[in-house]
């Protein structure tokens, strides 16, 4: 009989070497579930990922390093899931870096446990991040990671809570990377309730006809896309790769992230989709503002957000119960 610390081992250390040298990590291996590295001092994103020992995030030629706020190219080590935001998404604006400073955040980890949730032994791991001045804004993010045994499913449900005392911008967006062997040809994404797709530019125009089909590895410009759904309570984008016999989806809550965006990256070595939930565009605040479409949280108010990661063990069968609700 395995004990509930075999089943579900939790593993906290502060990196000894090289660029992320000084930096927490929260190794977590659960049965029969998603073993995830979180990132304390990377906004508690998700670092690298596994199911039953395949590689699920993309991993960036920079790798886990520490934050260096306003260098998003120079700093981004890739990993499952990193957080844009969340006061600029996209292009850098308004003298806001580009994809904001939300992943450069310390976090304080007020919580982790061991404990039975939905029914099953899972690991939760709670954290508090702040974007604040001495004097201006405070976004304050209260994150819960769970992943469970027996389950290959993990969760992130974000609380943000403006504590300053004037309107503040508050865009988000979760930028989910999946690379090989998941993502490599052969490989096809859908999307639960299309309607269509709109390319960002000409270069993903020129790409727009196989939009749900991993390409050849080459070395054309990244291509976005933004994807029209059907009104749903629920967004799910699924990743299939018969070669392993896997299936990812990504699932995320559609009335605080009505938007969904495809990023697509072939070069070599650089070879990824991004799957993108998020409460805007990627043109950047200014635009967002100009067009009417600029999310913000008025003095006091919440906004509650999830995201959710689920892997199956062959097409068509599920070996987790997926939720609706954080």
């Amino acid at each position: 009989m395995l004990s509930a610390e075999q089943r579900a081992a939790i593993f906290e250390s502060v990196v000894s070497n090289g660029p992320a040298a000084g930096c927490r990590a929260i190794d977590v291996r659960v049965l029969d579930g998603i073993d995830v590295r979180l990132l304390p001092d990377r906004g508690c994103d998700i670092g690298a990922a596994w199911t039953r020992g395949i590689p699920l995030g993309w991993i960036s030629a920079v790798g886990e390093t520490a934050p260096r706020p306003g260098d998003w190219d120079g700093a981004w080590g890739g990993g499952l899931l990193t957080t844009c935001g969340r006061r600029n998404v996209g292009a850098a604006s308004e003298g806001h870096g580009q994809h904001g400073d939300a992943t450069h955040q310390r976090a304080t980890i007020t919580s982790v446990r061991r404990c039975e949730v939905d029914g099953e032994l899972a690991v939760v791991v709670e954290a508090t991040m702040r974007e604040t001045a001495a004097l201006g804004a405070c976004l304050e993010t209260r994150r819960t990671i769970t992943t469970w045994a027996g389950a290959a499913r993990v969760l992130v449900a974000d609380r943000t809570t403006n504590r300053g005392t004037e309107p503040e911008p508050a865009p988000v967006l979760y930028h989910v990377n999946l690379g090989a062997p998941l993502w490599a040809p052969g490989a096809t994404l859908a999307f639960s309730d299309h309607r269509a797709v709109r390319p960002r530019d000409a270069a993903a125009a020129a790409a727009a006809p196989a939009w749900d089909r991993a390409p050849a590895s080459d070395e054309t410009p990244e291509r976005v896309f933004e994807h029209e759904l059907a009104p749903g309570a629920e967004g799910v984008a699924r990743v299939e790769q018969p070669a392993l016999g896997l299936v990812v989806e990504v699932r995320w809550d559609r009335a605080a992230l009505p938007r969904v965006h495809q990023w697509l990256h072939t070069a070599h070595g650089a070879y990824v989709l991004g799957i993108e939930p998020a409460n805007c565009s990627v043109l950047g605040r200014a635009a967002d503002r100009a067009a009417g479409a600029l999310a913000v949280l008025e003095p006091g108010e919440e906004r509650e957000t999830w995201v959710e990661v689920t892997a199956y063990a062959e097409a068509g069968g599920s070996t987790s119960n997926s939720t609706s609700s954080a």
